[in-house]
């Protein structure tokens, strides 16, 4: 929650209902420490490693470039 009293999205700092929601996509175990995928509400995606941010996407960036994160016809689903 910022000084206004509105919870935002600590990615794109947009607007969230209800504080942000965050979805895990994945979960594995690496040499580094467990490694989580995550999804929030507004389509940010972010990256943990050990608990700790390493990498975080504003929702809209694979759009941008013209590749769908997921599904048919997309990087991770083709290099299945």
């Amino acid at each position: 929650m910022d000084d206004t009293g509105v919870d935002r999205c600590p990615v794109c700092w947009s607007p969230v209902a209800d504080s942000a929601q965050w979805v895990l996509l994945s979960r594995h175990q690496t040499s580094e420490g467990v490694l989580e995928y995550c999804l929030s509400g507004c389509g940010c995606v972010a990256v943990l490693l050990g608990g700790d941010l390493v990498k975080a996407v504003p929702h809209g960036c694979a759009r941008l470039i013209g590749v769908r994160p997921w599904g048919p016809g997309s990087r991770i689903a083709s290099s299945r």
